[in-house]
């Protein structure tokens, strides 16, 4: 795969992941939003029990008592808990409200009347309670609500004053000898008696339990997680699948494109560099040799009388000829050394590294391996060589031409034979 498409998935991987990981706490955040709030709307509704039982005890049930009193169908001194304290009702209610949640396997409910001067024992402020109390008198706290640990788990804890005490309220936890005698009786002339007026003489504590209520919300976020993650997965998988074939389509296009290249800059016949080529390899090793200051050779090659070999024995034998030439020739070059074919018979060295002197045995040796050769069909040849050494700053035409003029020079002077140019004129 193509860098640039391999580093695109990566980057959509990590975006997907960093996305994934952003919404899993997402979800898992609102879960225990949702508990909160699930746990926050049960305490409100045993909150709204409450009100509605002490409404209804004290606005209906005890009035009624009280004219059945009044009328001579109850006696004066009569008082039950049962049917006129709206306490010890709420409390019997939320008591038989924990056995039908147990019922439909819910967790049950915690309720108290805390206070500080309670009949009943079990409506004893704890220290916390207390603390909550004097503030709620103080008028520095309102309705309280927090998670709390408690034996092992979690609990949404809520308290909320109830109202403030009144005439009505004297009655029961005023003065003990103006309460009904039966009350007195049950519960004693000590607790729950010599109560302050407007006073908050109680606050309503009410714990829910989270536990049953973060499992579902945790379910319900692994669901979020896991659609989630599969639309995410099938997402990738896709944009996966469509990068791949973009990249297999540009690779070949990529291929297609190198191929035409090598192509563009490769002699068909003898499959070493065109001219073209040797051009493109030449800008760079030119550069290379101003910019480092390192001696480079060319050398301008030419198979002596090959007109003759294609007019005596066919463009095919003469063709054979080229490539054996080209074979020979690439057996005798070094590694750094750049071999084409610059037209016709006419072939083309670049020697980076050498200086003039070594570039012409290094010449001297090629000539002797074609001299020494046999050709198609039997054939023996030679050729000229031409050699001259790159001038820093000098353009490749001029060095170029002055290895043909050196070429030129071997030819007339009776071909199969290297020529350098003058040494004054590598160095004027």
């Amino acid at each position: 795969m193509l860098p640039r498409h391999r580093n695109i998935l990566i980057a959509l991987f990590v975006l997907f992941a960093l996305a994934f990981a952003g919404l899993v706490v997402l979800f898992h955040d609102r879960a225990n939003e949702y508990a909160v709030g699930e746990a926050k709307q049960q305490a409100l509704n045993a909150l709204l029990v409450h009100r509605a039982t002490h409404a209804y005890v004290t606005k209906i049930q005890r009035p009624e008592i009280y004219r059945l009193q009044d009328e001579g169908k109850l006696y004066k001194g009569y008082f039950s808990p049962l049917v006129m304290s709206f306490t010890f009702i709420s409390r019997s209610m939320k008591d038989l409200l924990n056995l039908e949640r147990e019922k439909r396997g819910l967790e049950p409910i915690y309720f108290k009347l805390a206070s500080e001067n309670p009949r009943n024992p079990v409506n004893q402020a704890d220290a916390g309670e207390k603390e909550l109390l004097r503030r709620m008198n103080a008028n520095t706290l309102g309705e309280y609500q927090k998670v709390v640990d408690l034996e092992g788990q979690k609990w949404l804890y809520l308290a909320v004053p109830i109202e403030r005490s009144n005439k009505g309220c004297a009655k029961c936890h005023g003065d003990p000898a103006a309460a009904p005698a039966e009350l007195v009786a049950l519960y004693g002339d000590k607790a729950g008696f010599h109560e302050s007026p407007n006073t908050i003489r109680a606050l309503i504590s009410i714990r829910v339990p989270l536990r049953g209520i973060v499992e579902a919300g945790d379910r319900m976020a692994q669901v979020f997680t896991l659609v989630t993650f599969v639309v995410l997965a099938a997402i990738y998988l896709v944009i996966a699948l469509l990068i791949r074939r973009i990249d297999g389509q540009e690779r070949k296009i990529l291929k297609q494109n190198s191929e035409l290249e090598r192509l563009s800059m490769t002699d068909l016949l003898t499959g070493i560099l065109n001219r073209l080529g040797l051009q493109q390899h030449g800008e760079g090793i030119m550069k290379s040799a101003d910019r480092f200051h390192h001696p480079l050779a060319v050398l301008m090659l030419d198979l002596d009388h090959f007109k003759q070999v294609n007019d005596r024995y066919g463009h095919a034998v003469g063709d054979a000829v080229l490539k054996r030439f080209s074979k020979i020739i690439q057996a005798n070059l070094r590694g750094s050394d750049i071999f084409g074919r610059w037209g016709g018979e006419e072939f083309l060295i670049l020697s980076p590294y050498l200086h003039l002197k070594d570039a012409v045995k290094m010449a001297e040796k090629l000539r002797l391996a074609i001299e020494e050769a046999e050709f198609e069909s039997g054939i023996h040849l030679s050729t000229s060589i031409g050699v001259s050494e790159y001038r820093p700053g000098e353009a490749a035409t001029t060095l170029i031409e002055r290895a043909d003029y050196a070429l030129y020079a071997a030819k007339e002077s009776g071909r199969n034979r290297v020529v350098g140019e003058p040494p004054s004129a590598v160095h004027e």
